[in-house]
């Protein structure tokens, strides 16, 4: 299996839904499943996913949405609400009622994807020291929020996963970054093929 960097992950997901006519929904939708059934897998008991606003906060409240159908306890601590009209937002309104603050229990960590390019600060860095402070078991869903994609180095600060379950192909940073990343699971949410094995 071949390691991404942040630019051919985008460009995958680009051409998937560009070229292969898969919608942004359902990349969604399997990526937030495919780490709900991680932490069902792994853990019991109350779960909190802590999410922002982009696609990585999306895959984290269809996590939330899957955990609470199989019946766990969720609470989703969200620290921007996305825009309306787009796939996270969408998904955001599934899950709206199980808002609320930062509870006790295992963690979903959807707060930064691979796009993250500058350093975490304020209330965004608070979760990641927040999250990192709990020593509860933690799921980073795609990356660690906080790791580089590319370099594998924390951007300011980084979450320190027991399990990351990333997205499609292992990204190029999580090379010598096991603190962060600890056991990498990658998931298959529906790319094709034909991206995900040639590079082409």
């Amino acid at each position: 299996m071949r390691f991404v960097t942040r630019e051919e992950i985008e460009e995958i997901d680009r051409r998937a839904q560009a070229e292969f006519g898969i919608p942004a929904e359902t990349l969604m939708e399997n990526a937030g499943a495919a780490a709900a059934r991680e932490v069902l897998a792994r853990t019991s008991g109350p779960v909190v996913v802590v999410c922002g606003r982009g696609n990585n906060g999306g895959d984290g409240f269809v996590a939330a949405r899957h955990l609470h159908e199989a019946g766990r306890f969720v609470r989703v601590h969200i620290l921007s609400v996305p825009e309306a009209d787009t796939p996270a937002g969408r998904n955001f309104e599934k899950v709206r009622r199980l808002c609320g603050e930062f509870s006790k229990g295992a963690i979903v960590d959807a707060i930064f994807g691979t796009g993250l390019r500058r350093p975490v600060e304020g209330k965004y860095r608070a979760a990641i020291e927040e999250i990192n402070r709990r020593k509860e078991f933690v799921l980073a869903v795609d990356v660690p929020s906080g790791l580089d994609a590319n370099s594998g180095r924390p951007l300011g600060a980084a979450v320190e996963a027991a399990v990351t379950v990333t997205m499609g192909l292992p990204k190029v940073g999580f090379r010598g970054a096991e603190r962060y990343t600890g056991e990498v699971v990658v998931a298959e949410i529906g790319y094709p093929a034909a991206l995900t094995e040639t590079g082409r």
